[in-house]
């Protein structure tokens, strides 16, 4: 009896502390502002996003170095509604500081209505983006005298089935 009670506790003890080793993955989505996203695309220093975007909770995935620009690309892992995405955040920098991009593409939450609201005080442009060239994608571009944003709806084929991508980009005239 005594063994058994042991084996039965040991296995409860093994249980506990795969679950505490299990990888984490967030409830949880925020995103950041328009006013952030301007604030980071103002940066021109991948050193400065690189300590907000981790609060965020991405962490670092990879740096592409291009003739031109330095991009660094940031990951995060989200579940919403029992459903596991992966959010992905792009800083592209010219290589003499003069200008940076911000990206943002979700599956997990509508970009659109989130940020739609938050650009009210922006004017409406033609977009002149590839994606808005795509039959499956709607991008409503906005500006003023310091930010150029596009703003992304992707209808798109999942695992899951059908869905949408969003896409933000912030980008610094």
């Amino acid at each position: 009896m005594k063994s058994f009670c042991l084996t039965i506790s040991l296995l409860f003890i093994a249980l506990f502390s795969q679950a505490q080793n299990a990888p984490v993955i967030a409830t949880k989505n925020p995103f950041p502002t328009i006013s952030t996203l301007t604030g980071w695309a103002s940066y021109n220093s991948q050193e400065k996003f690189n300590i907000d975007v981790r609060a965020l909770g991405f962490k670092f995935e990879e740096k592409s170095v291009e003739t031109a620009s330095t991009s660094y690309t940031y990951i995060r892992k989200v579940s919403v509604e029992n459903i596991n995405y992966t959010d992905r955040i792009v800083y592209r920098i010219a290589n003499d500081n003069s200008a940076s991009i911000i990206s943002l593409v979700t599956a997990s939450t509508d970009l659109v209505s989130f940020y739609t609201p938050q650009l009210a005080g922006y004017k409406t442009g033609k977009c002149d983006n590839e994606m808005s060239k795509d039959k499956k994608t709607t991008c409503t571009c906005y500006n003023n005298d310091k930010f150029v944003i596009d703003v992304c709806d992707e209808r798109v084929k999942l695992t899951m089935g059908d869905g949408n991508n969003y896409f933000i980009s912030v980008a610094k005239k």
